[in-house]
């Protein structure tokens, strides 16, 4: 037989058979199991549903979505940042010194327990203090202000519902 595709495995040159039988022993030796990423708790909950505005590591996209690492905005009483998930946020805003004009949806199709694990990590991670709120905290505060359509209109809105809360 003649032809570069007509040879058997056994025809190859040394090296080759070497690297093919390389690859077939790294190909097997992987069966079916996954590699999987360590993830923070709440981790994968915000890479699912605020990456996309905020960035994997929380830097933003500027003009319109406002990083959360370094932002006064993380300061703020848990309460207000479980609000602004729930509810929304529209309306000029300055994070870092920098204005954004953005629009966060609400989110209230997130679970109590997720919203509270998803705060969680994010205070975690740029805010630097241990989560306090459950999900029966979120709870709470979702059904203070069930029915509630508009999403919150900037720093303003935001302050006002807080005050709110019971």
């Amino acid at each position: 037989m003649t032809g570069y595709c007509k040879r058997s495995p056994a025809g190859l040159p040394g090296l080759q058979r070497l690297a093919l039988l390389a690859l077939i022993l790294g190909l097997t030796a992987c069966g079916n199991e996954q590699a999987q990423l360590e993830l923070a708790p709440g981790q994968e909950l915000y890479l699912r549903h605020c990456a996309s505005c905020h960035g994997n590591q929380g830097q933003g996209r500027p003009p319109t979505f406002p990083p959360l690492a370094g932002s006064e905005w993380m300061e703020l009483p848990s309460e207000a940042l479980a609000l602004i998930v729930l509810l929304g946020l529209r309306g000029e805003i300055e994070v870092a010194g920098r204005t954004y004009r953005g629009y966060m949806p609400p989110m209230q199709h997130i679970s109590d327990e997720d919203i509270a694990q998803l705060i969680g990590f994010t205070e975690r991670e740029w805010s630097g203090r241990e989560p306090r709120l459950t999900a029966a905290d979120i709870a709470n505060i979702r059904g203070a202000f069930d029915g509630r359509r508009p999403p919150l209109y900037r720093k303003e809105g935001l302050m006002d519902a807080l005050a709110e809360l019971p």
